[in-house]
């Protein structure tokens, strides 16, 4: 009676498991199919994400734009400030650590200065490449008088 059971249990697994598997000679108009994804939530979902994109990108544009002015005024703490903003929304440009760089070597932070230079010519500024070399040399000239 037990093998009876056993064999029969056996056979019903193995039925199972044949009716599940997919052969080479199955289409997949076969093949019952079921949509996992709502196309109104996908179709969602994917216009959110254009439109915070397109926020994202907005609001670099303003920031920078805002650090371009303060950097002409000389409001070296505005353009260290916008220019974090707009590094924030993921978007970058090597002219924004060229600016933000000059604002802390007018502040005197020559180390953040430095950093920045490296991270625009990093990203393709040309300025903050002078901006380097001119601060190298200055930092040159300052330890021969010593």
């Amino acid at each position: 009676m037990r093998k009876k059971i056993l064999t029969m249990s056996l056979l019903c697994s193995m039925a199972m498991s044949v009716n599940a598997q997919v052969f080479a000679y199955d289409t997949w108009m076969q093949m019952p199919t079921r949509d996992i994804y709502d196309d109104g939530a996908m179709n969602m979902y994917a216009r959110a994400l254009a439109e915070t994109a397109a926020r994202r990108k907005a609001n670099f544009e303003q920031y920078s734009n805002l650090a371009d002015e303060a950097f002409n005024k000389k409001q070296w703490n505005y353009v260290i400030y916008y220019v974090n903003e707009a590094l924030e929304t993921q978007y970058y440009n090597g002219e924004l650590f060229f600016l933000r760089g000059c604002a802390y070597e007018m502040l005197g932070n020559e180390r953040q200065a430095k950093r920045d230079y490296r991270k625009g010519k990093k990203n393709g500024s040309y300025r903050a490449v002078l901006a380097m070399e001119q601060l190298k040399e200055k930092q040159k000239q300052r330890r021969k008088r010593k």
